[in-house]
C-alpha cells in the first residue's frame, strides 16, 4: 500500500493545469440525479451513492449496484481541474478531506472526488454475496476503469451544473491504485489530462515468471534495516535463523507458544509461512509514515519505533514477535492472535479476497521469494498459478496478452505524457517502479 504524501509535487501540477480567472462556484447538491447522499463515513461532505453499472460491456443489461463516491466542489471555478482519487484495495473509503489535494484545492480552484473502487469497502455489487466466483466475473480491470469515465462524465454534467465540462482531470493513485491512474491516463487520454501515481507497481501487472525483480524484495528490506539498524537487523537475522531451525526440525507444534498465530502452521506450509513473515516486515517499510503509526499502536514513523522495541528485546524471538505484535495489533486486540495467511493486511485495512482475485487476472505476484543472504529464512519459488486455478478457476494471463490488451508495456509509459511518478524512499516496491520514466 503506497502513501500519497506527495506535497512537493504541487509545484508540479502547476505545469499540468492553467487555471483561468473566470469564476463560477458551484455548491455540492445534497442529492443528485442518480447519486444520492448516504450515511456518512467522510464528513466534508459526506459521501453519496452514484449508480453504477454491473457490467459495462453489457449495457442493455442496465443492472446497477451502488458504488460510494464523494464530490467536493467548494473551491471550484469554472475551468477548474479535477483531482479524483482513484479507489484501491482498502476496506473502507478514503475521504478527500484526508488527502494532501484536498489542500491544493483552493490554489487550483479544483473540485476533488473519490471513487471507491467496485467489490471493495461498501461498493459491492452483490452485497454480501459479492465474493463468489460467480459474482466476481464482474471484477474486471476494464470494469473498473469505465466506472471511473463513467462517474467523471457524469460529474461534468450534473454536479457543476456543466461548468466543468472542460475541467482537465487529474487522477490521483497510489500503490495498485496507482497502476491504475497510470493505466487510465495511457487508455483513457481524453478523458483523463493526467496522473500522480505513487508507488505504482507496474512490473508486477505480468505474471510471476516474467518479474526480473521476485527475489530483490527482501533484499531490499534487509538493506534497509542493515543500514538505518543494523544492530535491530542482526537480531531480526538471528530470530528467523532460530525460527528456521525449530521449522525444519519438525517442531511445528512450538510456533503457538512463540506468536500470536490463529492457526499453527503444517510441515507443508512451511515456505508459505517463512514467506508470510517476511512480508510482514516489507509492510513495516510500506506503511513507514507518521500518520500511520496510530493505526499500529504505534507513535511516529512505524519503522523507528519496532527497531527500538526489537533491541529491547529479551531474544531475537522475541524481537520478530515484536514487529508481529505491531503491524498485527487490530487482529490481536481482536481476536487474540493474527492470521499469517493474509500478512496482517486485514490490519492496514486491505480486502484480500477481491484484492487476490485481482491478482491473478492482471497480477499474479506474491509478496516474493525470499532468496539466500537476506536477514529472513530462504523459501522456495513460488508460483500462485496453481493457487488461481484452485481457488478462481483462473490461469493468469500472459504478459503478451496484458501488454496488448492495457498497452502498459515499458515503451508506451515512456511516452505517455503528463505522469508524475513519485516513491516513497522505504517502499521495498521499488524495483517495481523505478525503470518508469518519469514522463510529461
Amino acid at each position: 500500500m503506497g502513501a500519497l504524501r506527495i506535497v512537493t509535487l504541487a509545484i508540479a501540477i502547476c505545469f499540468l493545469i492553467n487555471t483561468p480567472a473566470a469564476v463560477l462556484l458551484v455548491p455540492l447538491p445534497r442529492s443528485i440525479g442518480s447519486a444520492t447522499t448516504t450515511a456518512a463515513t467522510c464528513s466534508s461532505p459526506p459521501e453519496q451513492i452514484f449508480h453504477q453499472l454491473i457490467d459495462h460491456s453489457n449495457a442493455s443489461d442496465g443492472s446497477t449496484f451502488g458504488q460510494r463516491v464523494q464530490f467536493n466542489t467548494t473551491f471550484y471555478k469554472a475551468g477548474g481541474p479535477l483531482f479524483i482519487l482513484q479507489g484501491d484495495e482498502s476496506t473502507d473509503m478514503t475521504c478527500s478531506e484526508l488527502m494532501e489535494f484536498s489542500q491544493w484545492a483552493p490554489e487550483f480552484h479544483a473540485a476533488t472526488m473519490v471513487i471507491e473502487h467496485r467489490y471493495f469497502g461498501q461498493s459491492r455489487p452483490f452485497g454480501n454475496d459479492s465474493y463468489t466466483n460467480q459474482h466476481m466475473r464482474f471484477l474486471t480491470l476494464d470494469n473498473v476503469m469505465s466506472d471511473t469515465v463513467a462517474v467523471v462524465n457524469w460529474w461534468r454534467n450534473n454536479v457543476t451544473d456543466g461548468a466543468g465540462k472542460d475541467a482537465p482531470v487529474i487522477v490521483f493513485g497510489g500503490s495498485y491504485a496507482g497502476s491504475i491512474a497510470t493505466i487510465l491516463r495511457i487508455n483513457y487520454p481524453q478523458t483523463f489530462f493526467g496522473a500522480l501515481a505513487s508507488a505504482p507497481p507496474l512490473r508486477t501487472f505480468l505474471p510471476v515468471t516474467d518479474d526480473p525483480d521476485r527475489f530483490n524484495r527482501y533484499d531490499l528490506v534487509t538493506q534497509f534495516w542493515m543500514d538505518h539498524a543494523p544492530e535491530a537487523a542482526a537480531k531480526v537475522r538471528a530470530g528467523f535463523q532460530e525460527l528456521e531451525d525449530i521449522l525444519d526440525a519438525g517442531n511445528y507444534t512450538e510456533i503457538p507458544s512463540i506468536f500470536a498465530v490463529c492457526t499453527t502452521p503444517k510441515e507443508e506450509d512451511r515456505d508459505e509461512f517463512l514467506r508470510s513473515l517476511a512480508a510482514i516486515y516489507s509492510l513495516v517499510l510500506q506503511a513507514n509514515t507518521a500518520y500511520l503509526g496510530p493505526l499500529f499502536n504505534l507513535t511516529g514513523f512505524p519503522f523507528d519505533a519496532i527497531a527500538s522495541r526489537t533491541l529491547a528485546a529479551s531474544s531475537p524471538l522475541a524481537a520478530v514477535n515484536e514487529t508481529f505484535n505491531a503491524l498485527c495489533y487490530s487482529s490481536i486486540a481482536s481476536n487474540g492472535c493474527f492470521d499469517w495467511t493474509n500478512q496482517c493486511s486485514d490490519s492496514v485495512g486491505a480486502e484480500l479476497v477481491p484484492l487476490n482475485y485481482l491478482r491473478c487476472n492482471y497480477m499474479n505476484y506474491d509478496y516474493g521469494d525470499v532468496a539466500p543472504g537476506s536477514m529472513f529464512a530462504p523459501t522456495a519459488p513460488y508460483d500462485s498459478t496453481e493457487y488461481c486455478q484452485k481457488t478462481f478457476g483462473i490461469t493468469p494471463p500472459t504478459k503478451e496478452e496484458l501488454f496488448a490488451k492495457y498497452h502498459f508495456d515499458e515503451e508506451t509509459i515512456r511516452r505517455t505524457t503528463r505522469v508524475i511518478y513519485s516513491q516513497g524512499g522505504s517502499d521495498p516496491a521499488v524495483k517495481s517502479v523505478d525503470r518508469i520514466n518519469l514522463s510529461w
